[in-house]
């Protein structure tokens, strides 16, 4: 099968995406770049329905409600028209990439495309971070120096099949979150982060914004493996839910995570009551 005309680069979200038209831009190259909007790595996924997934966040991790968290289709229209080649660009290490990632290799079905891979990337980002996990740690002028352009590749019909397989059988799961675990993208419970809020939480009050930020450094570069993808709003979402069970004290009249005080309670809960 010939290529088409247009090649067009993919990747997942805005700030991936700007990050790589950047550094595609201080090497001379013109290519278009598309960015994949949202998130797949916690929510339903089955039927992929952009009014049920808005309605569980709002329910289960109760977003405020004017958040608008339905994916656009524009964009997946852009990235998988016969009309154009995609590169896609992805560190399989963090979980939402690894999940849009399979979504679009199933939404390519077989159909050819290139890969540029960033999982177990050498590389010491002018941050400092070490074989950087995501994508999202990488500046433009990190992709050009890493080199990570050099690694684009075909990816082949083999893997084209396995990863559909793969998304195949998360979809049919439908579970609320879904991390990496030895590399590969899976299943996990709602409850899945919420040891690491509770031990990240403080004796005296604060802000509810100041638990998360620490959760997810902890979560990003202190344990292993880092990421997951995680966001703040699944966060916050679990936080709510950790004070229902007594494992938080929370006060405030929301419904942002600015509008809320959270601390450790003076008398723990039996860990029998924490979820999870």
């Amino acid at each position: 099968m010939t290529r088409a005309t247009e090649t067009v680069h993919v990747a997942y979200g805005v700030s991936r995406a700007d990050a790589i038209r950047d550094a595609l831009r201080m090497e001379g190259c013109t290519e278009r770049v598309v960015a994949l909007p949202a998130t797949l790595s916690h929510g339903p996924i089955d039927p992929p329905d952009p009014d049920a997934r808005q309605a569980w966040v709002r329910t289960v991790l109760r977003c405020a409600p004017d958040d608008d968290w339905r994916e656009p289709e524009e964009p997946w229209a852009e990235a998988t028209t016969a009309d154009v080649y995609p590169v896609y660009w992805v560190c399989l290490t963090d979980a939402g990439e690894h999940a849009f990632f399979l979504e679009f290799a199933s939404r390519m079905a077989v159909r050819p495309f290139d890969i540029v891979n960033a999982t177990g990337l050498d590389f010491v980002t002018r941050d400092g971070v070490r074989s950087p996990w995501s994508l999202g740690l990488m500046r433009p002028e990190d992709i050009v120096t890493s080199g990570l352009r050099e690694r684009r590749r075909p990816y082949s019909e083999a893997e084209a099949h396995a990863a559909s397989a793969t998304w195949a059988r998360l979809r049919a799961e439908n579970a609320p979150l879904r991390i990496v675990r030895d590399g590969c993208l899976v299943s996990a419970p709602l409850t899945h982060f919420d040891a690491a809020l509770v031990a990240q939480g403080r004796p005296e009050w604060e802000i509810v914004a100041g638990l998360i930020g620490r959760a997810l450094h902890h979560l990003s570069f202190e344990v292993d493996p880092p990421g997951q993808g995680v966001g703040d709003v699944v966060l916050f979402g679990r936080v709510l839910a950790l004070a229902a069970a007594g494992a938080l004290d929370v006060r405030g009249a929301g419904p942002g995570m600015r509008d809320y005080e959270v601390r450790l309670p003076a008398i723990r809960p039996h860990p029998d009551r924490i979820p999870g």
